[in-house]
This record gives C-alpha cells, structure tokens and sequence, in this order.
C-alpha cells in the first residue's frame, strides 16, 4: 500500500550534468531535494514511476542529493511520481502556446491539491499528451489505486519557462 507519494518534474536542468555556474532551477531544486529528503527519511525503498526519458535519471539524481540509501523498486510504499503539467503555456514555451494549456493545468493542479485518488484518477491523459504534460497518465493510472483522504503539500507550484512544474507531497491519513 502507498503510504507516500511525492510529485516532481522530470526536468533535465535538474541532473548535475546540466549544472552552470547559475542554477536557472535553484528554487524548484531545493523544493524538490527538501521534499524528497522529508518523504523518503525513514523508507528503505522507493518506487518510481514516469514516462519522461529524463523521469528515472532526474528521480535518482534527486534521491543522492536527498540522501536516500534505501533501494529503487518497482513497487514501495514511498512512490516519486515524475510528472509535469503542459509545456505550451506561452509563445515561447517548448510546444508554443496552446490556449487549452491552462485550463487542463488548472484541473490538474486541483487533483494535486485534493488529496483525493479519484480527481487524479479522472485526468485526461489524451489531452495531456497533446498539450506535452508529462506522467499525467501515470497520476491517473495510480489515482485509481490511492483512494483518500491525503494531506497534501505543494511547496513548488510554476512555469517559469512556460512549463507547468509542481513538487508535491501526498501522505495517508
């Protein structure tokens, strides 16, 4: 059973091999490197899920910093989610500007905040491939599984670069 579940973006600027002498991602790194590090103190396993080719590198490369020592497995009770919202919020955004962008990002930051498996379980994924959100499937595939309630933190929530990014942190009730 999840008994914690920790969203953050699988943004390349987030490995240390796109590290400059200015971090473009410094405040969305230390909320990540903070939450993870809080989710994952006391587990000896965490799983994590993402569809992202940067999902699975962005997650270990934050668990080191985290200082996690425990393993990565397919199923645990501590879960980091790799997920972002639509990557077309403006003109200047990775996919351009998309006007659908902001309503679907506004459903899928009230499932984050809701605590509540079944709005994450309602995502549309098709929609949030087209708008180029990342892990939206997976939210709604694992808000089948996590029924409610939860207490929820989001201590991250923007698009600075037209990306809508969150860091998240669910824990059961």
């Amino acid at each position: 059973m999840i008994r914690r579940l920790v969203i953050v973006p699988p943004v390349p600027a987030l490995l240390p091999r796109y590290a400059s002498l200015h971090d473009p991602v410094a405040e969305l790194r230390a909320s990540a490197t903070g939450v993870v590090r809080a989710m994952t103190a006391d587990a000896d396993a965490v799983a994590i899920v993402g569809q992202d080719p940067f999902a699975e590198p962005v997650a270990r490369a934050l668990l080191d910093a985290a200082g996690f020592s425990g393993r990565i497995e397919p199923e645990a009770d501590v879960v980091l989610v790799m997920a972002n919202g639509s990557a077309k919020r403006s003109e200047k955004a990775p996919g351009h500007l998309d006007e659908r962008a902001f309503d679907f990002d506004d459903v899928v930051d009230l499932a984050i905040r809701s605590g509540d498996g079944r709005r994450l379980a309602a995502l549309d994924a098709d929609l949030g491939a087209e708008l180029w959100a990342s892990g939206i499937g997976v939210l709604a595939d694992l808000g089948d599984t996590l029924g409610g309630p939860w207490r929820v933190s989001v201590p991250y929530a923007d698009a600075p670069y037209g990306v809508l990014w969150w860091v998240a942190a669910w824990v059961r009730d």
